[in-house]
């Protein structure tokens, strides 16, 4: 379990470091009532903010990127070892599914103890970005300072259940179509990251929805929602059904990356680590 920990954590910083662009165009198009391209995000942001305006909110992604994959793969690992009897035969033949089962409670585990918090200051990070010419939130820290001393620390878990759903079933998602995949043709570093980019883009497609509803819960204008299903209501009634599947693009984009890079990562840190820590 400390071999997926260790790697599962090397693994989430570097992927989210190179990803960060990609997911912060998403957000801000689904911030955003009206259509924005992700030229227009882009380039509203490099002019009013420069080049690195696009990593504006990275540090709330890179702080919790470690722990975040740590649990993800480390719970992933436990679930799946308690799906198994002593001889590693199928407890509860549950066959190909297993990796989905563990998915889900390794999605779980991952939305209580970091995505939830961690995906709000991300989002009024962005948010304040969005909303004036000059940001309130001068950096992280000071973000998460003011978040909390002006709304109270619960508002840091504001959003939670739709956090869980989308957490959970793009894990047990993503983990079950990975392991679904006959293994010859994910063993090498190449094939593990075709096979998580497949993987990947599946679940953003199935499950954008609840994405854009988890984003709105979580912004500066939170307060104009009773509930995530008021939320998803309204986006219909004034938006459209397209209005749930915006910033799909990039995060289409980015969640293949993510996938990809850690699936492949993972792979390679463990057999590095199984080099070096030798254990049961």
């Amino acid at each position: 379990k400390g071999k997926a920990l260790v790697a599962g954590g090397l693994s989430g910083a570097i992927e989210i470091c190179c990803t960060y662009p990609i997911e912060y165009t998403k957000t801000f198009q689904q911030l955003n009532t009206e259509r924005v391209s992700m030229v227009d995000v882009v380039r509203r942001t490099v002019k009013s903010a420069g080049p690195l305006g696009m990593y504006r909110g990275l540090s709330s992604m890179l702080y919790f990127a470690t722990p975040k994959a740590a649990i993800r793969f480390g719970s992933f690992e436990t679930c799946s070892s308690m799906l198994v009897d002593k001889d590693g035969n199928d407890k509860y033949g549950l066959g190909k599914s297993k990796g989905f089962v563990a998915g889900l409670g390794a999605g779980t585990m991952e939305a209580i103890f970091v995505t939830t918090p961690q995906e709000t200051i991300k989002v009024k990070l962005i948010h304040d970005q969005f909303l004036s010419e000059k940001p309130r939130f001068k950096g992280f820290f000071h973000g998460v300072a003011t978040i909390v001393r002006e709304e109270g620390l619960a508002q840091c878990y504001r959003g939670l259940a739709p956090t869980i759903l989308k957490v959970s079933t793009a894990q047990a998602t993503r983990f079950g179509i990975f392991n679904a995949i006959p293994f010859e043709y994910r063993k090498s570093p190449g094939g593990a990251a075709l096979s998580g980019a497949f993987a990947g883009g599946i679940s953003v497609i199935i499950f954008q929805w609840i994405d854009v509803v988890k984003s709105r819960m979580q912004g500066l204008e939170a307060h104009k929602y009773r509930n995530s299903i008021d939320c998803f209501f309204k986006i219909i009634n004034k938006e459209g059904v397209a209005g749930l599947y915006k910033g799909v693009a990039p995060r289409l984009t980015r969640v293949c990356c993510e996938v990809a890079i850690t699936m492949s990562l993972y792979g390679e840190v463990v057999k590095f680590l199984n080099s070096i820590w030798i254990t049961d």
